[in-house]
């Protein structure tokens, strides 16, 4: 029974908390959010999709450079 009541209160204190989260905020000002986030994750997708780029491309270079050192090129 104790874990029963425990669960609840959690759960009510947890869903009280996300309620006052979603409130927070009007629904222009959410959509707002949601812009400026979407904005942002898309910045720092393009920002690691180039950083792994870069590091293929140079790894790529660096391989083809060591291949004809030792072809005598």
């Amino acid at each position: 029974m104790s874990k029963l009541t425990t669960g609840a209160a959690y759960s009510a204190s947890a869903g009280a908390i996300a309620h006052s989260i979603l409130t927070w905020f009007s629904p222009e000002e959410w959509s707002a959010v949601g812009v400026l986030a979407g904005i942002s994750i898309a910045l720092l997708t393009c920002l690691i999709n180039w950083y792994y780029r870069r590091k293929l491309t140079l790894a790529d270079i660096r391989s083809k450079h060591c291949r004809c050192r030792e072809s005598g090129r």
